[in-house]
């Protein structure tokens, strides 16, 4: 697909109109902005990001929940497992699809990848950089260590990933009120993917971003179609692509206001 000045220029417009510090307040980015420790930012943000399915309001009332029930020391929260004195209730709902047995497994490796390196960040930059990775993708590495069973992590192949990849917008993307830049040093704002779902796909096709399909359908988002609209906002956003991210949103946005 070729972009039309009129469209870039509206891009750029957006991002700047909606990467701002206004953004984090129905966001659920806002809750790794509590925290000075880059670990427990690291932590709150992984569990927030993973969350974020469906109605904002529900995706923040049950993501603070648990950071309430965590208290003032979200690492050692997790390091002690206090998680498993909060989610007791097997394999009922926490939230939405979500049981109780899914968020212990999803603890209990993300505590298992914080004895091992400290963090999860070094967990993770230990894993990309290791001479065995030739990939350029960070987001099919993490998933690949949860258990098939922790249906908060994606495991389809081809998958999107959206909210592993939103996660790692906010852990690498740096000057910006928004996003942390606590991994700028060792993983490339140009390896991020746009978080995409069948949501920011229809605002893509809206602004023709994407070609239909034959029978005039927008196409799924997947990992490949994820590549191509990332190496597309390449073009207008150069070193940055996921900046569009804020463009998306905000062309949502702005276009249900004028509904």
């Amino acid at each position: 697909m070729m972009l039309t000045k009129k469209t870039a220029d509206r891009l750029v417009y957006l991002a700047d109109k909606y990467e701002t510090k206004d953004f984090l307040t129905k966001d659920p980015s806002q809750f790794m902005h509590r925290y000075t420790d880059p670990a427990e930012m690291e932590i709150a943000a992984f569990l927030a990001a993973n969350m974020a399915f469906g109605r904002r309001d529900q995706i923040l009332s049950h993501t603070e929940a648990v950071l309430q029930a965590a208290g003032t020391d979200l690492l050692k929260w997790v390091q002690n497992k206090g998680y498993r004195k909060f989610f007791t209730k097997g394999d009922s709902s926490y939230y939405r699809m979500y049981t109780h047995n899914d968020f212990l497994l999803f603890f209990d490796t993300v505590c298992t990848l914080i004895k091992e390196s400290d963090t999860i960040g070094n967990h993770f930059k230990k894993i990309y950089t290791h001479p065995d990775n030739k990939g350029n993708y960070l987001a099919p590495l993490i998933c690949n260590l949860f258990p098939e069973n922790c249906h908060l992590i994606p495991h389809s192949k081809g998958t999107a990933a959206k909210r592993i990849n939103m996660f790692l917008r906010w852990m690498v993307r740096d000057n910006s009120p928004v996003d942390l830049g606590l991994w700028k040093d060792w993983y490339s704002k140009k390896n991020l993917l746009i978080p995409l779902d069948t949501h920011v796909m229809q605002e893509a096709a809206t602004l023709s971003l994407f070609q239909l399909s034959k029978n005039g359908n927008v196409p799924s988002a997947s990992f490949k179609t994820d590549v191509q609209l990332t190496n597309l906002m390449e073009t207008v956003f150069p070193g940055d692509p996921c900046r569009a991210d804020y463009a998306l949103f905000g062309f949502g946005v702005d276009k249900d206001a004028d509904s």
